[in-house]
């Protein structure tokens, strides 16, 4: 599947990264999974903006209409409201100025006290989430910096006529790749069959317990601009690399991940 979006500069998944990261190490000090993260919960403003209301549009209330022949009852609001943002208002923001957060900590679990499963979105799911990868491997911390790997690969604010209204991740962010890393079909699939298609992209990416560094160099190459440039890409892969280590005891914590190369090499404080 390909999204039709504008492959991003290294700045730009520098610093977006770089504070998510810097979110994520808050959340995993304090013993935090959040367990969904995901486009829809990374929240973008711009610093220094202090008229927020001259940002956003007048509310529109829009009254719901049954359909004809359906009986009215308390089980749908009686009023909608769309978003008052404005499309593509952060399109012209420089990367230097955006300011990122990590919202929605409803599906976050304590480390020590895990109640439930993760309801981290299919496609961002790590292997140990996965129903024939769970024997013996303890779900942890891990599993963010998985799907921040993944992440990565989608981290664009909205361009063009893309805005905050869909649910759908790859409309609210443009990919750096122009395509989603894990490419799922989950139309009229079993969980069983979703996790060995998953699986078996994860093989085609990544390959055997991470041998296929070079391949993966290859595969973002062909996919990022020129601009982005060969050492940035070289320092890009070795970044996504520590994140997207399969098994979970492998991957860098969010702490040593912010002194990678790829976040450090031209940046100042």
């Amino acid at each position: 599947m390909t999204i039709s979006g504008n492959p991003q500069e290294a700045g730009y998944l520098r610093a977006i990264s770089r504070q998510l990261l810097l979110g994520l190490d808050f959340l995993h000090q304090s013993g935090i999974v959040h367990c969904d993260l995901q486009p829809a919960n990374i929240l973008f403003s711009v610093a220094g903006t202090m008229d927020m209301e001259a940002l956003l549009q007048p509310p529109e209330f829009s009254s719901v209409k049954w359909r004809e022949g359906m009986s009215e009852d308390n089980s749908a609001p009686k009023y909608l409201m769309p978003t008052q943002r404005r499309r593509g208002q952060l399109s012209k923001a420089h990367f230097s100025t955006l300011e990122v957060r990590i919202g929605d900590l409803g599906g976050a679990q304590y480390v020590q006290h895990w109640d439930q499963k993760p309801i981290t979105p299919l496609g961002l799911r790590a292997p140990e989430l996965m129903q024939r990868h769970t024997d013996g491997i303890a779900v942890d911390i891990a599993i963010d910096i998985w799907t921040l790997g993944c992440l990565a690969c989608y981290e664009t604010p909205p361009r063009g006529n893309s805005d905050f209204r869909s649910n759908s991740s790859a409309k609210i962010f443009e990919l750096a790749t122009n395509e989603p890393l894990f490419p799922l079909d989950t139309f009229g699939l079993t969980r069983e069959e979703i996790d060995n298609d998953h699986s078996s992209f994860i093989e085609q990416r990544l390959g055997s317990n991470n041998q296929k560094n070079g391949d993966f160099k290859l595969y973002l190459r062909d996919r990022l601009p020129e601009k982005f440039g060969a050492e940035n890409i070289e320092t890009l892969t070795s970044f996504l690399s520590l994140m997207l280590q399969k098994d979970p005891r492998d991957r860098l914590q969010a702490e040593k991940l912010l002194r990678s190369p790829f976040l450090t090499d031209g940046y100042s404080h």
